[in-house]
């Protein structure tokens, strides 16, 4: 049976679609109901529990958001990052990083936050990212579409001397490989929590999870109010199957 979208998901891209095509989208009232709409969302129903993720970001780590969309998560991590250390929020698609630019211009700790318009891949240059019209987080990196910055994130931490780093989102559609290749040595050299968005039927999500397991990184599940509980690549393909699409927290072994 082909995967469906929860009820509440296809609601809300139901409200971008009509808002989109009504033109109310270009408009501030437009765009403020949808990007409300889309944080109500995210806050109740897709990533409830992730405070659970503050535990791993040490006093002296920085985390990267990568594929930071209009910044749910870039705006709880910079209310964790300590003294000089900073949230790195990368978003290739443009009106997506102006969004994430304009909302985050208001957040408290502004100044702990370094943005990025590119996509994080396996190697720096040039590539494209194709759109998807009805669905704003869903765009992909492509062989077409439009003209994009690609940067590693060895290049990101070699550029910035290394700081330590504790945790990394990434939220990728199918990419999540090629982003984990160009951050090789980072990992390596840090160990840090990876907390990683998987999708069914996506060979770069299935390439994920060999890459992190031959990595000796293991899957975790968060469960709002229960912490987490570590599960089994079987249990991660099964819930996959089931849901079409998770958040997975991978944590390395000692």
């Amino acid at each position: 049976m082909p995967y469906k979208l929860p009820l509440v998901q296809r609601i809300l891209l139901w409200l971008h679609a009509t808002i989109n095509r009504s033109g109310l989208l270009s408009s501030m009232p437009g765009r403020w109901f949808f990007e409300t709409c889309y944080i109500i969302y995210k806050s109740f129903f897709e990533a409830r529990g992730v405070e659970v993720l503050r535990r791993y970001v040490a006093a002296n780590g920085w985390i990267i958001d990568v594929g930071a969309n209009i910044g749910f998560f870039t705006a709880i991590f910079a209310n964790w990052v300590q003294d000089a250390n900073r949230v790195l929020a990368l978003e290739p698609e443009p009106v997506n990083f102006e969004r994430l630019r304009r909302r985050m211009a208001r957040h408290r700790r502004i100044k702990q936050i370094d943005f990025l318009c590119a996509a994080a891949a396996e190697k720096d240059g040039v590539g494209f990212l194709h759109l998807n019209p009805n669905h704003p987080a869903d765009h992909r990196l492509s062989t077409s579409g439009i003209s994009i910055d690609l940067v590693t994130l060895d290049t990101l931490m070699e550029r910035r001397g290394w700081p330590m780093v504790s945790l990394i989102k990434i939220d990728v559609q199918g990419a999540e490989n090629r982003v984990l290749m160009g951050g090789k040595r980072l990992i390596q050299r840090y160990r840090p929590a990876l907390f990683v968005e998987l999708t069914l039927n996506e060979p770069g999500s299935l390439a994920t999870m060999a890459i992190l397991a031959e990595w000796n990184y293991h899957p975790h599940r968060i469960h709002h109010g229960k912490g987490i509980r570590p599960v089994t690549t079987d249990e991660l393909s099964e819930l996959l199957n089931k849901k079409g699409y998770l958040d997975c927290l991978f944590l390395p072994h000692p």
